[in-house]
């Protein structure tokens, strides 16, 4: 049987995933699994033990894959890759894809035709669904049409795809990229956490219905992401087709069922009065996209339980307005104190602070939030 071996290395994103024959690396798991699965998923696949002498050509890709993570700009073409149990058509695929450098990127129909099948780009993307080897075949660069992300099979899905051509440079939507250039500049302490982060990409739940992120505002209100998540799973399950109930449908689930899935006697009234004020015409869903921000909140704040931190939550997340500064958020003000010493609790401070960011204060904000999650990168 040939030598092989698999086992984790760490990197600045967390421990990574390695197996290896003789002569190259057969199999890359990136960070954010669970380290046990991890590495039992690579030694199931090629029937080994585990950890074997590593030789020099492993110890030598881990460095530079340690490098690439750590954001110091490194090569990985010369990594020698094991590429014999993909299919011929995934293998020229994958060599094609290689010759795409760093900061580079192409669509599904451009990588068909550079590997020698034009008009099969539906065939690249079940190829690059089972790619061995994230960052040495480098899926991340490959894009829909019309420079949209598109899918990543890789743990954290579409979110890590953004975070790799972060790395490299890439950042698709312009205004984003404008707007964290001005934050950077504006408070270059940051400049850390954008790094680790990658590009500005507000999400709360997983919707883009109106009303079912209005319904997901009054859910995760007060909760961890992880409960609040588990109580809204719950409540789409009341609905149709993965969607929330609507007001005809909420007014025939009884308070016991809606309690049954975690949610107060409170936020129960709030869904309710906001179910109500969508079916009898009172809240217009549609205009909401075509309100200016001061409209919005206005409108928002007459349903109960929404005041101006949930209606400046719909803004960032649902809307994609990007000068929201919501002085009222905890989150917001801890890391702005952590962050520069500045006493939050005047809110002429902070909103002097924030002017400094405007028109993209919804970026700064994200950036300041998740300051605070990666524990401000001391």
């Amino acid at each position: 049987m040939e030598d092989c071996g698999a086992e984790l290395f760490d990197t600045d994103w967390g421990p990574c995933g390695m197996a290896w024959n003789s002569k190259a690396i057969c199999s890359i798991v990136l960070p954010g699994e669970d380290d046990d699965k991890t590495l039992g998923r690579l030694t199931h696949a090629l029937n080994i033990s585990g950890a074997t002498r590593k030789p020099a050509f492993v110890s030598h890709a881990q460095r530079q894959i340690r490098n690439y993570l750590s954001t110091r700009p490194h090569s990985l073409k010369s990594i020698p890759i094991d590429l014999s149990s993909a299919s011929l058509f995934a293998r020229d695929v994958y060599l094609a894809l290689r010759k795409v450098g760093r900061g580079k990127t192409v669509t599904y129909s451009s990588l068909a035709e550079m590997a020698g099948h034009r008009g099969a780009a539906r065939a690249v993307g079940r190829a690059m669904a089972c790619n061995p080897l994230p960052l040495l075949v480098p899926c991340h660069r490959v894009l829909a049409a019309g420079r949209k992300l598109g899918g990543f099979s890789a743990h954290g899905g579409a979110e890590t795809k953004a975070r790799l051509l972060y790395l490299e440079g890439v950042v698709l939507n312009p205004e984003h990229h404008r707007g964290m250039r001005l934050v950077r500049r504006r408070e270059p302490a940051l400049g850390k956490i954008m790094s680790r982060v990658g590009p500005y990409s507000p999400t709360l739940g997983s919707t883009k219905r109106p009303y079912d992120a209005l319904v997901e505002s009054i859910i995760y209100q007060q909760l961890s992401m992880k409960a609040a998540a588990t109580i809204a799973s719950r409540v789409r399950a009341l609905g149709k087709d993965g969607r929330y109930p609507d007001g005809q449908m909420l007014a025939h689930i009884s308070d016991g069922r809606l309690r049954h899935c975690g949610l107060s006697r409170q936020k129960i009234s709030y869904l309710r009065d906001l179910a109500g004020r969508v079916s009898d015409g009172r809240l217009n869903l549609r205009r909401l996209g075509r309100m200016g921000d001061e409209e919005v909140l206005d409108t928002l704040r007459e349903v109960r339980g929404f005041g101006t931190w949930s209606a400046q939550m719909f803004l960032i997340f649902h809307l994609g307005r990007l000068d929201v500064w919501p002085v009222g958020d905890l989150g917001l003000r801890r890391a702005i104190a952590t962050l520069t010493g500045l006493d939050t609790s005047d809110v002429q401070v902070l909103e002097s602070y924030g002017e400094s960011f405007r028109p993209y204060r919804s970026i700064a904000t994200w950036y300041l939030w998740r300051y605070v999650d990666v524990g401000g990168l001391a």
